[in-house]
């Protein structure tokens, strides 16, 4: 495990396999909101973290229902009493928590295009999950993918590029790319992600490039 600074007020917390965000400041000064809660395994570990370094959480935002997303929650719950966001429609998280016996319910359910506290801009893209949903930080032109995408170099390409999650984890594959468009309507000119490495050069134009080359591709929503 380890622990650094992404951006100005962004950290990443890193464990093996997935890694969580933490948002200084945000919703307001003092303030802490975390994204996603890593697996049931590093829950512990994740909460000492961040009672060493940051004291405490004020809210959870779970962008979708994977087990590396979703696992250390009860942890956090345990520890810090946070206000928690999750997405309305992932019937795969709700899934989880009840078949672990977690009786937690959200504060705030959120649908696609809902705005939370602090400006974060949801943007839901399904195919990788039901409601699988990227944050936007509409104030900074930071999009955090929430597995909506991953960097390249997860797949064993160079860094600096961005792919949708592999075909093996996806519920829809076909739905997880074409479904990307969703993002183009947006403004961002840094990626984080969950898996492979960050993005920080013309993510959005990569991301167009890599959509209009796709042999699928029989319909173009930029058309209609």
């Amino acid at each position: 495990m380890s622990a650094s600074n992404v951006v100005d007020g962004i950290d990443q917390i890193q464990f093996e396999h997935v890694r969580v965000f933490v948002l200084e400041d945000v919703p307001e000064p003092g303030s802490i909101t975390l994204v996603d809660t890593a697996f049931d395994e590093n829950g512990a570990e994740l909460v000492e973290v961040l009672e060493t370094r940051y004291g405490d959480v004020d809210r959870v935002i779970l962008t979708h229902g994977d087990h590396g997303h979703h696992g250390g929650l009860s942890h956090v719950v345990e520890a810090f009493s946070p206000e928690i966001a999750m997405p309305a429609d992932e019937t795969k998280l709700y899934d989880h928590l009840e078949e672990a016996g977690l009786d937690i319910e959200p504060d705030v359910a959120y649908e696609d295009g809902d705005v939370l506290d602090g400006n974060i801009r949801v943007i839901q893209v399904p195919g990788h999950t039901e409601a699988t949903s990227a944050l936007l930080l509409e104030d900074r032109d930071i999009l955090i993918s929430g597995d909506v995408l991953d960097g390249s170099d997860r797949g064993g390409l160079p860094a600096g590029y961005l792919l949708p999650p592999p075909a093996l984890f996806n519920d829809s594959h076909r739905d997880a790319e074409l479904n990307l468009y969703a993002l183009l309507g947006h403004e961002f000119d840094t990626l984080l992600v969950f898996h492979g490495s960050h993005v920080f050069e013309n993510p959005k134009e990569k991301l167009d490039d890599y959509l209009v080359e796709r042999e699928w591709n029989e319909w173009d929503p930029r058309t209609d």
